[in-house]
């Protein structure tokens, strides 16, 4: 409301009472003095003097004093008036926006705590008065940061600050307002909270905590349906190993690290000898048996770290062997035969043999600007055709000349 201003009684009003007392006495006169006014009281006094000229003139000259006092009292008591009631305008104003902003930060859905330059906690919303360490029955606005923090350690809320507690708190309190990017944080509930800290020029500093449990939790179980979806592509869903696409993209990073680097790759491709005798003589419930029992044997035979053994296709496999000349890529070819003889996996249509056997063609080369990966797979590749015209159950190297020698042999079956 605004101030208000109403008149006061002035000298108008006490030295007409004056003046109308003195011609009424004659020539000595005792003359009441005073005045009245709308706010206050006013003092009257009681003065005795002559009549005539020079009484007129003190007389006058006495009113005429008081008026003029009364007249500044009255201002003064107006101005004063007047500040009280600005006074009191300015504080519901400000009762007024600080209710305001209160509503305001309610209605904010996400946590807010404002902490003054002295690292005391100055408000908070209700969103963040849920959380800790807010959500106290104590007084928490006017606590340090640092004090209101030691408390929730001390409960064991933090479980990344669990046994190193002071430590935490420490490199806590060192990027208190510094970081620039904002934070996410598991908390003993299982919520995930997103923090972002800004410091005011004025010093202070300013908190917000956003509950993105539901967005993490879809984040996760996005990311798991999709490493999901490359172990399906990635693997090959009848025996478990790597399958075709996985081993055609490890080809590929093989061979340009080979090509850095000037070191060998080898290759070695593996055919279940007869599988199409075994899959009419067991079924073929029987044969899918069979390649997962031959997918757990090769993956023995490759021991070392980054080899790949992969289901080519079929009953055929690949093994992939990063950093390994001709003869060890030959080594492990024949293991491979052995291993699988040792199985002793019945094929009672085999022409050869009563026992399963497998063909592999063994390739090695070292990348080279005129040669692409795709001629290290014709190589095994042919090296394995090589296997079977010379009999099966073998292992054989690529050899252009043996290549050339039984071109004229009619294909195995």
């Amino acid at each position: 409301m605004a101030p208000s201003n109403k008149p006061a009684a002035g000298a108008l009003g006490l030295s007409l009472a004056a003046w109308l007392l003195l011609v009424s006495l004659g020539h000595v006169a005792i003359v009441v003095v005073g005045g009245w006014a709308w706010s206050q009281p006013v003092p009257w006094m009681v003065v005795l003097g002559l009549a005539g000229l020079a009484g007129s003139l003190a007389m006058a000259w006495i009113v005429w004093r008081l008026a003029r006092g009364q007249e500044r009292q009255g201002a003064v008591s107006r101005q004063v008036q007047r500040m009280d009631e600005e006074l009191e305008f300015s504080r519901t104003r400000l009762r007024d926006a600080e209710a305001r902003l209160r509503e305001v930060l309610d209605a904010v859905p996400v946590g807010v705590a404002v902490y003054d330059s002295q690292d005391r906690l100055m408000i908070v919303n209700q969103e963040v008065s849920r959380q800790h360490p807010y959500c106290s029955d104590g007084e928490v606005v006017g606590q340090t940061y640092e004090k209101l923090m030691r408390r929730t350690l001390a409960q064991g809320l933090i479980p990344d600050a669990v046994g190193r507690e002071d430590e935490w708190l420490a490199v806590r309190m060192a990027g208190r307002g510094a970081s620039q990017t904002p934070m996410l944080r598991h908390t003993h509930d299982g919520q995930w909270v997103h923090f972002h800290e800004i410091r005011t020029s004025s010093g202070y500093l300013v908190m917000t905590r956003q509950d993105i449990t539901p967005l993490v939790e879809k984040g996760l179980a996005l990311e798991k349906a999709n490493e999901q979806l490359m172990r399906l592509s990635t693997t090959d869903g009848l025996t478990g190993i790597a399958s075709r696409r996985q081993f055609d993209q490890t080809l590929q990073s093989e061979w340009q690290r080979c090509a850095r680097n000037r070191s060998h790759l080898a290759l070695l491709m593996i055919d279940i000898d007869h599988f199409r005798q075994y899959n009419e003589t067991y079924g073929h419930q029987t044969g899918d048996e069979c390649l997962r029992q031959v997918a757990r044997i090769l993956v023995m035979c490759a021991k070392r770290s980054g080899e790949l053994v992969a289901r080519y296709g079929g009953e055929e496999f690949a093994i992939l062997l990063p950093a390994t000349d001709a003869e060890d890529a030959m080594a492990i070819g024949q293991r491979c035969v052995q291993e699988i003889a040792n199985a002793r996996i019945a094929h009672a249509d085999a022409p050869q043999s009563p026992w399963l056997s497998v063909s592999v063609g063994v390739a090695s080369m070292v990348a080279t600007p005129g040669e692409t990966r795709a001629t290290l797979v014709m190589q095994a590749d042919s090296a394995v055709y090589c296997a079977k015209k010379a009999g099966r159950a073998r292992a054989e190297y690529y050899n252009p000349e043996m290549v050339n020698a039984l071109a004229s042999r009619p294909a195995p079956l």
